[in-house]
């Protein structure tokens, strides 16, 4: 009588932590209410409004990135907040962490801007040619 009981608690404790298990890695995949992405449009505004730039000067569409505390930059999706291949590097991040984030260009001062997609904070800023 004893061993059932042991034998079935056990089981059913591992049955528990086998869901759990699986309910955190889909969870991952998914992002959260608090954790949505800002509109790209948001962004663009943020840029704008920081450096007193003009929208025309701007590109419309950003990308979405992540960008690691080092600086590379990899290709993203803000659906499923995936990391796809490199496309290239920045400055280290002010935070030092890693954000994804919609990079957006400045074509008139040759500049890349990256805005971090939940806070809406510049966390880093490039020159290109």
């Amino acid at each position: 009588m004893i061993d059932k009981r042991i034998l079935i608690t056990l089981s059913f404790g591992i049955l528990v932590t086998i869901v759990v298990y699986f309910g955190i890695q889909d969870s991952q995949n998914r992002p959260s209410l608090s954790r949505l992405p800002i509109s790209p449009d948001i962004a663009i505004l943020r840029v704008v409004n920081s450096f007193n730039l003009s929208e025309n000067q701007i590109e419309k569409s950003p990308q979405y990135v992540y960008v690691e505390s080092d600086g590379k930059v990899y290709k993203s999706n803000p659906q499923l907040n995936d990391v796809g291949k490199n496309i290239g590097i920045t400055e280290p991040t002010k935070t030092g962490g890693s954000h994804f984030a919609w990079e957006i260009n400045d074509f008139q001062r040759k500049q890349k801007y990256y805005v971090d997609s939940v806070i809406a904070e510049i966390i880093s800023s490039s020159n290109y040619k």
